[in-house]
């Protein structure tokens, strides 16, 4: 590994990428998330540079006026930015689970429940060996819980329809996978009544 660079010499220079990203953990989530919260910084030093030279009609910023504006940049500002990376990498996250589980239920219609779910477990469960943290591992398994459940309904509900064609939750399904008929009777309907009586 290269050593760090020593930089505090420098009189013009401010630490923000040590305190967001160099003090992480390499192998952990919160490197990744100090990486984002150092982007969202520079995103924010480039506008405020852009908006002074356009307010001042300059190309240039004085170094005066960017000390100002990392005097901003204290602790709680960092603390700020780091939190909101976070959300941005968990709701990524939750996004990306959600994108599987749909992406599975597609695959689960097409006829391929058994291989699909045999290959998506195995890439889940691979997934979650290689993953080092508790947060990512927690979302690969409630993925890969609600697709085995989503499937398990499936399947039941394919095999009631099978078994009690006639009945009314056999007749929905079959209306719903196969594209069957599916009449909805009025409450009044003299067939909900008695089944010994003949309707006119």
């Amino acid at each position: 590994m290269v050593s760090q660079a020593n930089t505090t010499s420098h009189p013009q220079y401010n630490p923000i990428f040590e305190k967001l990203v160099i003090s992480t953990n390499e192998d952990s989530k919160y490197r990744l998330i100090g990486m984002l919260a150092y982007a969202d910084y520079k995103l924010e030093k480039y506008q405020w540079k852009e908006h002074y030279r356009q307010v001042h009609n300059d190309t240039s910023v004085p170094p005066e006026m960017v000390a100002n504006f990392l005097l901003n940049y204290h602790d709680a500002k960092l603390k700020k930015l780091v939190n909101d990376a976070e959300a941005t990498f968990l709701s990524f996250a939750e996004h990306y689970a959600e994108q599987r589980i749909a992406d599975l239920y597609n695959e689960l219609k097409d006829d391929v429940v058994s291989k699909t779910v045999k290959k998506e477990s195995q890439l889940i469960q691979d997934t979650i060996k290689e993953s080092t943290d508790g947060w990512f591992s927690v979302v690969l398994k409630g993925a890969l819980g609600s697709a085995l459940f989503a499937m398990s309904i499936f399947i039941f509900s394919v095999l009631f329809s099978v078994a009690k064609p006639s009945s009314n939750y056999g007749k929905l399904i079959q209306f719903m996978i196969g594209g069957e008929e599916y009449v909805i009777l009025p409450m009044n309907d003299c067939r909900l009544t008695d089944s010994s009586k003949t309707c006119p």
